[in-house]
């Protein structure tokens, strides 16, 4: 039997993190998952509903608060006996189905590393979570608010394949972190997320990774989930998150020399 767990970090996220666990429960009766959430801080209400309401939820508290790739590193590493891993933002509301659909797509094509669901915004409308490889000008851009300014700069577009009509699971260079299934097979030949990257980038560059070692990356709208996108780094400009998501993409750009490809050059 396919052994698969679910991972959520919860960082003060309150009322959030409840639908988001409600959510998992109900769109998911079709298969068997084991569900934790790491506690990134204190977060005694939480804890106390969710040992209320979902018992067979596992709860992991951390010592210390940690970035994202080392929280969900350090699960893998000590859960190792699973096949797949879900990793769900706390602001995000799985649809009914979501995870049965990505995991068949992923059991029936073995050649898949990393596969995503299509994301709404509570209004309903798509969001751009399928994207192509960053270019350092259309990243200065969006470092800079600009394209919140000036509405549909054309490669803004293109980076968010919004020139891209989806209805069939679909190769793209890359998925946003709010919900991705990984194979463990995967992990294992390509490695974990970099953890230089504390916020920010370490999705992008896992799935840049999953080219380059031969995987392949797949997008898949029939499976669907609704995601609040609280994007701290880019929504409030001078705060941490916004100067971690600057560090993130300059270490980015360093480490693949400038240039984001599927394929070593």
């Amino acid at each position: 039997m396919t052994k698969l767990a679910t991972i959520t970090i919860n960082h003060h996220h309150g009322e959030m993190i409840r639908k988001t666990i409600e959510s998992l429960f109900s769109s998911a009766q079709e298969i068997e998952f084991e569900s934790f959430v790491i506690n990134n801080v204190v977060d005694e209400a939480t804890t106390a509903w969710l040992t209320e309401n979902f018992p067979l939820v596992t709860m992991i508290q951390n010592q210390a608060s940690s970035g994202f790739a080392e929280n969900i590193n350090r699960f893998i590493q000590s859960h190792p006996k699973f096949d797949y891993y879900l990793l769900l933002n706390p602001d995000a509301v799985c649809m009914p189905g979501m995870i049965e659909t990505l995991l068949g797509t992923m059991e029936a094509n073995p050649e898949v590393g990393i596969s995503g669901p299509q994301l709404m915004n509570p209004d309903g409308s798509v969001q751009s979570n399928r994207r192509r490889f960053a270019n350092l000008f259309v990243l200065v851009l969006r470092i800079l608010h600009l394209d919140a300014i000036f509405k549909h700069i054309p490669a803004v577009d293109r980076y968010l394949m919004k020139d891209e009509h989806f209805t069939e699971p679909t190769e793209v260079d890359w998925i946003t972190g709010a919900v991705l299934l990984l194979r463990k097979k995967a992990l294992d030949k390509v490695g974990l997320f970099d953890e230089r990257f504390f916020l920010y980038f370490e999705d992008e560059d896992l799935c840049a990774s999953m080219w380059r070692k031969g995987w392949k990356v797949v997008y898949v709208p029939q499976a669907t989930a609704y995601h609040v996108h609280i994007a701290a780094g880019r929504n409030k400009p001078f705060s941490k998150a916004s100067f971690a998501h600057i560090i993130s993409a300059i270490k980015m750009f360093i480490k693949y020399r400038g240039k984001i490809t599927r394929y070593d050059d």
